[in-house]
């Protein structure tokens, strides 16, 4: 099959049903009108995605957006091929199924029948596990050897101040002779 006869619809999202033809040699996903393929909704940036044909089939990358670009509900962080029967989704709930020309019809007619609600629910809970990652947990660890070295700057400060004190002391006692009056040694 080439991949001129692939197209997506829009199984879930603010227009269920909308077929966008896959015609261009690269096409991008985003929010913004620009895109060739405009999705608008929140979850999706402005440029969020890129398709690239290619003759072996359909080539799609995420352009760094926020909500991530997931296909058969897994994050892509490279370039990956899809073809048809795959869904791509963007953010939580925007999905988009590939498809080919003739089965449209029929899928498009099986995507009325499901509610988007549950697919929204499926997308959510594999979204919510990959978000997590656990270098943002390792940030605040690194936080508290920050606060380490905060607690070592203020003891030092504290010692500094300590030895000021007992300085300024020592100065006020030997400049008004007060040793002498304490100690009882006679002083000229």
């Amino acid at each position: 099959m080439s991949s001129g006869q692939l197209r997506l619809v829009m199984r879930s999202g603010p227009t269920p049903g909308k077929v966008f033809e896959l015609n261009k040699e690269i096409a991008t996903i985003g929010r913004e009108a620009s895109a060739d393929i405009v999705i608008a909704d929140p979850e999706v940036s402005r440029a969020h995605a890129r398709l690239v044909l290619k003759q072996g089939g359909v080539i799609i990358e995420d352009l760094g957006s926020t909500n991530g670009t997931f296909v058969n509900k897994q994050r892509i962080t490279a370039p990956r091929a899809i073809s048809p029967g795959d869904e791509i989704t963007l953010g939580e709930s925007i999905v988009l199924g590939v498809e080919t020309e003739g089965v449209a019809a029929t899928v498009v007619a099986a995507s009325a029948k499901v509610p988007p609600a549950p697919r929204t629910a499926a997308a959510m809970p594999q979204a919510a596990p990959v978000p997590p990652p656990p270098v943002a947990a390792a940030a605040p660890v690194e936080k508290k050897g920050g606060g380490r070295r905060m607690l070592w700057i203020g003891c030092g400060c504290l010692l500094l101040l300590a030895c000021v004190v007992a300085a300024g002391i020592a100065w006020y006692i030997d400049s008004n002779n007060l040793y002498c009056a304490w100690l009882g040694v006679g002083c000229f």
